[in-house]
């Protein structure tokens, strides 16, 4: 399937390694390498309750996806931190929003989580919103934290929500070419060829929200 260019950055990144990956042919194989860009979140993993099922990293997912090629899908529950976000404006996409686990989401090891609106509307009502503290004359108030509705779904809603967590995320990973014409992603290993104007993403697609687990939600 094809779609135009999808959404906006909002969220920068912090500390991500470079990349290291080999040319993509037209048929799709899977990439050499994809470095240690994941490498909190696999220290991690074996001590979180929510990965005792088994949990896959971004760039392990990104593995996957182009093993099984741009037809097939890989089921899994999938660990991320979100590093930045947006929604579909236009194309074949339809009305989505996105989080990824890098600001670039061009970048091969890029994982997208896909929501559907309904599904969107009822994480973030379970997403907490806290104040922040403040500090008057020594005395420090921490204002509480809370859940609410949504009463407009946006791409600034759902980053102030859901920006910097980590999530897991039940679902089946597959690629999803995108159609761009506002240059090349580098690397360019997520492409098809050297003269298609587009690239690979990575996505797990969510149509509930109770495929959505928060990780250390206390």
């Amino acid at each position: 399937m094809r779609a135009a260019l999808p959404f906006f950055v909002l969220l920068q990144a912090s500390g991500l390694a470079p990349l290291q990956a080999s040319g993509v042919s037209a048929e799709v194989s899977e990439p050499v390498s994809l470095g240690e860009v994941d490498a909190a979140l696999k220290a991690v993993r074996g001590l979180l309750p929510e990965c005792e099922p088994g949990c896959i990293t971004p760039d392990e997912a990104t593995a996957m996806a182009f093993a099984t090629g741009e037809e097939g899908t890989r089921p899994g529950r999938f660990l991320l931190d979100i590093r930045g976000g947006g929604q579909s404006i236009h194309g074949e996409l339809g009305t989505l929003f996105f989080v990824n686990s890098r600001q670039d989401y061009a970048t091969l090891g890029t994982l997208t989580i896909a929501f559907e609106p309904d599904a969107l509307r009822g994480l973030l009502q379970r997403a907490r919103v806290c104040g922040a503290a403040s500090v008057i004359e020594g005395q420090i108030d921490v204002k509480g934290c809370r859940s609410g509705g949504v009463s407009d779904l946006n791409m600034f809603t759902m980053m102030q929500r859901l920006g910097g967590r980590r999530i897991a995320v039940d679902g089946e990973v597959r690629l999803q070419w995108i159609d761009s014409h506002i240059g090349s992603p580098r690397p360019t290993a997520n492409k098809r060829g050297e003269h298609e104007v587009g690239y690979y993403q990575v996505w797990v697609r969510v149509a509930d929200a109770d495929q959505v687990i928060f990780v250390h939600d206390d």
